[in-house]
Parts: structure tokens; C-alpha cells; sequence
């Protein structure tokens, strides 16, 4: 079975059994998280992807993208653009994945609310025929309720319930088992285009 393994950042990371051998898989942003939770990802994965700015890259984590700049054994790391300091990067399919899955009236699809939604989506057009996901709790962000991951949920069970529509195995952890499963509803969604609107070059 085509199987890909996407590791999120959250505390339930450190769970997360050897991914076997061949199998995908994929991280995204700072490598730095992956160092404190799980190093041996940074040995693991297939393919990378940070879907934020080159500003915001160089701000929020320059030692991560410095990291990037040290990939040379063929494995992608998919960004916004190319980055010519970045011998593996490659530019991520943001505009095919939104026709793909455009919506009814034949707008291209916006319900990408964060990475995992990307990354979800993405899997769905590569041919995937099984999905695990590791890392991810999308809890409330207690100091600021209704924000964060509670924002987001929509959308990561709205991909999820795409997968599963069309006969693709997906697997998560009991944090989100917990949770009621409400995928949001892509026409009604007027929020930034994760990313490529929410954090801008400077």
C-alpha cells in the first residue's frame, strides 16, 4: 500500500514509531522542533515543505533555512518559489491543488487554513493510498480561545473527510480521536490563504 507518514510539532510527536523502510515521509517548517521531539526525522524524511515566506523563513528560525541550504542528496524541499541559495527546493503545486479540488461554482479551492491541509491535499494528488498522521493534537489555544488550532480544525478534518471520500486510509492519533469530527465547509471559508497570505514578504 502507498503509504506516506506527515510528522506535525505537537508534544504527541515523541509517540511515534520508526516510519519503515520506503515508506514517505514528509516534514515541514523548522527542523528545530523535529530536534527536540523526534531527531531521528531529520533522518527519516522524503520530502520537505515550508510554505512561508522567504522573510518570514529567515526571521522566525534562520538557522532552520540554513539547514535547508545543507540538503544535497536529492530529496525536495518544497517552498512558495525556488530559492537559488537552496539547491533542493522546488516550487510546491499550490495552484494544481487548488484546481484540483476546486469548488462547486469552479472557483479554485482556498480551505487551506494550515500546512497540514496543504499537505493532506497534496498526498490525495500524488496517489496515496494510506495516510498516517504524527504529531498532531490541534488543541485549544487556552490563552487565546478560539484561535490557533481551534481555527483550524475545520479544515483538517475537512481534508481528511476528502481522503476518506475517496477510499484512502487515514490514521491519526487518540488527541484527535477525541475530538468531535466537523469538517468545515469550503464555500463558506473567508479566511487567509494559509501561507501564501498569512505571512507575507516583508
Amino acid at each position: 500500500m502507498k503509504t506516506v507518514r506527515i510528522y506535525g510539532m505537537a508534544h504527541n510527536l515523541t509517540k511515534s514509531p520508526p516510519a519503515p523502510k520506503g515508506q514517505g515521509v514528509w516534514l515541514s517548517n523548522s527542523p528545530g522542533s523535529y530536534e527536540r521531539r523526534l531527531p531521528r526525522a531529520l533522518g527519516e524524511w522524503t520530502r520537505w515543505f515550508n510554505l512561508h515566506s522567504r522573510a518570514h523563513m529567515l526571521k522566525a528560525y534562520p538557522k532552520g533555512f540554513n539547514y535547508y541550504k545543507t540538503v544535497s542528496d536529492g530529496r525536495p524541499i518544497y517552498f512558495q518559489k525556488i530559492q537559488p541559495d537552496v539547491p533542493a527546493s522546488v516550487v510546491f503545486p499550490r495552484e494544481r491543488i487548488q484546481e484540483a479540488f476546486k469548488l462547486p461554482d469552479g472557483s479554485p479551492n482556498r480551505f487551506f487554513s494550515c500546512t497540514i491541509c496543504w499537505l493532506i491535499a497534496f498526498a490525495i494528488l500524488e496517489g496515496f493510498e494510506r495516510i498516517e498522521l504524527w504529531g498532531f493534537a490541534l488543541r485549544d489555544n487556552k490563552a487565546n480561545p478560539g484561535q490557533c488550532f481551534a481555527y483550524e480544525r475545520p479544515g483538517f478534518f475537512y481534508w481528511v473527510q476528502q481522503a476518506r471520500n475517496r477510499g484512502i486510509e487515514v490514521i491519526y492519533q487518540k488527541e484527535i480521536e477525541k475530538l468531535p469530527f466537523k469538517p468545515g465547509d469550503p464555500t463558506t471559508y473567508t479566511g487567509p490563504l494559509y501561507g501564501y497570505e498569512t505571512k507575507p514578504e516583508e
